[in-house]
């Protein structure tokens, strides 16, 4: 089957809803599990991340395309994959650090204002950046979040696209009975 007339679309959506789910999950039994933020199992919801843009790439090529797949097709299905599943973290990240778990934040702001004294930092600064982070603070850290995986996404799609490439071959020879 040609490559333009099949769409990744319902591939790309299914593994990215399910590995998004189990990155969630996975976040919030780490924080439920008392896990310190710095600890390298935080890092553990990557691996789902990587996982299904594997899979996605793969079963499209496998199943819909008669295993064959261009490097661009390979690399933009990862990169539909990455996109989905980016859009569902910076929304969840949103509500972990709004509502789960707001104590990250205000660490991290308490964390800010330690620095910005050491740098000798008037008062009236500190107050105005502290303040400002506040408001705005956890709706930038869901967006770059959102936008981390997006760039995760679109370099582990490129390196997967050279692994999974099987390009159709232009033409294919057919073995005839001479008469």
């Amino acid at each position: 089957m040609n490559e333009l007339e099949v769409s990744p679309g319902k591939i790309t959506f299914r593994w990215a809803w399910q590995m998004a789910t189990i990155m969630v999950v996975a976040t919030l039994l780490v924080h439920f599990s008392g896990t310190d933020q710095k600890s390298p199992v935080v890092y553990l919801v990557y691996v789902p991340f990587v996982f299904g843009l594997m899979m996605s790439i793969k079963q499209h090529r496998d199943k819909d395309l008669e295993g064959f797949i261009s490097i661009k097709r390979a690399f933009t299905t990862g990169f539909r994959y990455a996109s989905l599943v980016s859009f569902v973290m910076g929304v969840f990240m949103f509500i972990y650090l709004k509502y789960i778990n707001a104590e990250v934040f205000e660490q991290s702001l308490q964390e800010a204002e330690r620095m910005m004294l050491s740098q000798g930092k008037s008062s009236e600064e500190i107050e105005t950046g502290i303040n400002m982070a506040r408001s705005w603070g956890v709706f930038l850290a869901a967006i770059s979040s959102s936008i981390g995986y997006t760039l995760l996404g679109a370099f582990l799609s490129l390196i997967a696209a050279f692994i999974f490439k099987n390009p159709r071959p232009i033409y294919i020879e057919v073995e005839r009975e001479e008469l």
